[in-house]
């Protein structure tokens, strides 16, 4: 279960990031054919967006580093007896309904805060979010899971010092 739960978290922080980071493809120049129809332009934008999708897409390592995550809860839920979502109640939970509700409102605010570059917007977005995802926890009766607002980066490749001289 809880890999299913993560894996449904994954896939609404992915979609969120996926959506923010989106380019939007290079205008096409003018050219003395008439118009296309509005399908054919559809069909257009369509095709570009997937070939900037393809560009985007993570090498095999990345996808089997996460297989590899989500199996090992997997078998840990297995052991534990808990491999279904179910309640307090010892009801099933609907956690695809749970997850939609989620992307469709704290998810959303998120993607609106990035969107319009609003720091504080997405700060208290985010923590809207990692209510959301307590909330779900809760209803799977696993309030033992909780959220909280990161306190170091998850990589340290990165040297966040405005003052560093190396690389140049």
């Amino acid at each position: 279960m809880m890999s299913r739960v993560a894996a449904l978290h994954l896939l609404g922080v992915m979609v969120v990031v996926g959506v923010s980071c989106r380019q939007v493809p290079a205008a096409q120049p003018a050219t003395d054919a008439p118009p296309a129809t509005a399908r054919e332009d559809e069909i257009a934008a369509l095709k570009a967006d997937v070939e900037v999708l393809k560009g985007k897409a993570p090498s095999a390592s990345v996808a089997m580093a996460d297989v590899g995550f989500h199996w090992s809860n997997l078998w840990f839920a297995g052991q534990s007896g808990n491999p279904m979502p179910k309640g307090p109640d010892g009801m099933p939970v609907d956690v695809k309904g749970i997850f939609d509700g989620i992307d469709t409102s704290t998810l959303a605010a998120v993607k609106a805060a990035i969107d319009k570059k609003d720091g504080k917007e997405f700060e208290t977005a985010y923590r809207g979010a990692l209510e959301s995802c307590y909330q779900c926890h809760k209803a799977v009766g696993r309030p033992y899971l909780r959220p909280m607002i990161p306190k170091a980066l998850p990589q340290t490749i990165i040297n966040l010092d405005a003052r560093a001289n190396w690389p140049q």
